[in-house]
Formats: structure tokens, sequence, C-alpha cells
């Protein structure tokens, strides 16, 4: 099974609008909506809705994204899981729920979209800060939660959506080593781009994790925190990490894809030296630490507030973490593999400023 991302522009209604002229009021009145006008839209939405899928379902070639993904399927011979990503507007959603009601009832391809989640907010082309901002930076994040951290087996369609894209997807896949393809609308050949892994400095990240971390999150007064760090945030606007907007600093969104890879290959969080020695002689805590306390939406289902610690308790067994966040990176200040041992630690003292000052940087 292979993991199809997929860009959804708006070809379907232009390919529409070619043969048939009956959405075209409804169509160029919301053309220009953003997602948030959603609810505004339904009625013109709904009158657009049936007759192009109508039309669609009989018509393989509807749109660039349905041409892609069927050509893709007989190309590779096994079952595809698509992820539809859209952008902050209402066409790209309605196009988007469009082409999963379409393929439905078609064997072998199982599309995958939810609006709350494959919407992705700030991604348009009428404000280019906040497309730089916001907008790229979910994608990016969006596409590495559908991946989970494994990317051998998923492919990147670019056919639609923002040609803007395309830069930063490219970027993506090679930097993940993994697959790309692409149909021109006007033929029938599904390209191939092959994996050409490019080299990243790992050594930068993992030596400057703590800046980038605070990037990740943004600098507001970024002139007074480069004065405080000069030579650090330098070398990292030297390498394209940092993104400038007036005053305010974030990682760019090449440093975001390159981050993200980075922090795939391991598990990174800050602890104090003692609690690191404990860690290597506890294996269960070892396992879970890799197994399900760097998934973040499974570290926060298993997280209970206990007076003023967050404690990561893994459920029907005795292994409780004891943790904090703060910008961006993990503080881990306490493990236990004894249950009795970790509810008399609830009624300790956090002293974050202390721990944060004696953690250092580790990797599992």
């Amino acid at each position: 099974m292979k993991k199809i991302i997929t860009t959804v522009g708006t070809s379907i209604f232009n390919n529409y609008l070619v043969e048939f002229d009956d959405i075209k009021n409804h169509y160029t009145s919301i053309e220009k909506m953003r997602h948030s006008k959603w609810n505004e839209c339904k009625d013109r939405v709904e009158k657009i809705r049936k007759p192009v899928t109508e039309w669609a379902k009989e018509n393989q070639e509807a749109s660039a994204e349905i041409k892609t993904i069927l050509k893709l399927y007989q190309s590779v011979k096994e079952n595809l899981d698509v992820y539809l990503l859209a952008t902050d507007t209402v066409t790209s959603r309605l196009a988007s729920e469009i082409i999963k009601d379409i393929f439905s009832d078609i064997e072998g391809i199982k599309i995958f979209f939810n609006p709350d989640q494959y919407v992705i907010y700030g991604l348009q082309v009428e404000n280019y800060d906040e497309f730089v901002k916001t907008g790229i930076h979910d994608f990016i994040r969006r596409v590495n939660s559908i991946a989970g951290g494994f990317f051998t087996n998923v492919v990147f369609n670019i056919t639609g959506g923002y040609k803007g894209l395309i830069p930063f997807m490219t970027i993506m896949a090679q930097a993940n080593n993994c697959d790309m393809v692409y149909i021109f609308e006007e033929s029938d050949n599904l390209i191939e781009i092959p994996k050409t892994p490019i080299t990243i400095d790992y050594q930068l990240f993992e030596k400057r994790f703590k800046e980038i971390a605070v990037l990740e999150e943004g600098i507001e007064d970024y002139k007074e925190a480069k004065q405080r760090n000069y030579e650090v945030f330098s070398e990292l606007e030297s390498k394209g990490i940092v993104e400038i907007m007036d005053n305010w600093a974030f990682l760019s969104p090449i440093g975001t894809i390159f981050f993200e890879s980075f922090k795939s290959q391991h598990c990174f969080f800050y602890c104090p030296n003692d609690v690191w020695e404990e860690i290597q002689v506890q294996k269960d805590i070892k396992r879970i630490l890799k197994e399900k306390f760097f998934n973040e939406n499974i570290r926060n289902s298993k997280t209970e507030i206990k007076q003023n610690h967050k404690v990561f308790d893994d459920g029907d067994n005795n292994n409780r973490i004891y943790y904090f966040e703060e910008n961006s990176c993990l503080y881990i200040y306490k493990t236990f593999e004894d249950e009795e041992a970790a509810q008399k630690f609830i009624s300790t003292k956090l002293d974050k400023g202390k721990i944060i000052n004696n953690s250092v940087l580790r990797r599992l």
C-alpha cells in the first residue's frame, strides 16, 4: 500500500466550465473566498457540487488530480491511500469533497479528506506573508503527520494545487527519499521524478537544536535576540534557516522541512545527567519513549496534570514520565517504573528554571 499526498486545485471546475456554463455565476461568486466563509457559501456550493460530481463520475479526465490518481493506480498495481490536502479556500475544499465522493466506490483507492485536518490554514496566494509564515509550515507539518515519520511508501503527487508548492514538495521528497509524480493535463503520460537524496547538515541541527526550536515558535523581537546570540543566529541565517519579516523571525520553510526530517531520525529531549543515567537502565521507559511518548497525539492522550506536574501515564502498568515543554523543547525531569514512587513524587516542588539550566540535549 502506498500513501499518496495530493494537493488539490480547481481544475475540476475550470474543465467543467469549458463544456457547461450553468454553474458559472455561482462559481464566480465563491472563486476567491477563503475557507472561513464556507458556511456563508453553502447554498452556492451545493448548486455547484451536484452537476460537477455527476459530470466527473463519467469523465476520468475531469481534473488533474483524478487523472493522476487513476494513472498512478494503474502504474503501481497496488492499493492506494490518497490524502487530499486543500488550500485555504472554499473551492479547494469543495473540489476535494467531490473527488472523495467520486472515488468512494472505486476498489483499491481509498480517499482521505477531513476538512478539519486537511484544509491548510494560510495556504493561499493572496497574502504572501501569511503563506510563508503560516500556510507552508502547516502544510509541511501535515504531510509529516500523514507520513508518521515513515516516508518509504509515500508518493508526492504535484499535478494539482498551487504551483508555488512544487519547490517545497520537491525538497520534501528529496529530503525524505521518496517518489514524486505529475501528469500534463494535455497528455496521458505519468511523469515519475526519480529519487535523488540530498545531503542535510544534521550536525547543524543537533548543535543548534535549542535556537532552531525557538525559531520554530517564532521570535517577536529578533533584533534583540540576535544581539544576545549574534554568532548562532548569523550562522543559521547563512544556512537559510531563518525567515525574517520586519522584526519577527521564524524558521524558514526549508528550515522546517529539514528540521522535521532531522527530528524524525531520533527522539530528542532535554534532561539532567541523573535522569539520563536512570533512563539508561529503565528498559520499559526507553521503549515507551521511542514507541509512544514522542508521538505527540499519544503523548497528549496519556498526559495527566497532577498538582504542578505533567505526567505521562502509560496506563495499566507502573511506568510514569514527568515532563514539561518550553520553547518547543521537551524536558524530562523524572521517570519511574514504580507507580508508588511516582505517586510520592507528585508532592515534589517543580523548579523549571533549575531543570532547564541543568539539562542537556539527549538523543535516543
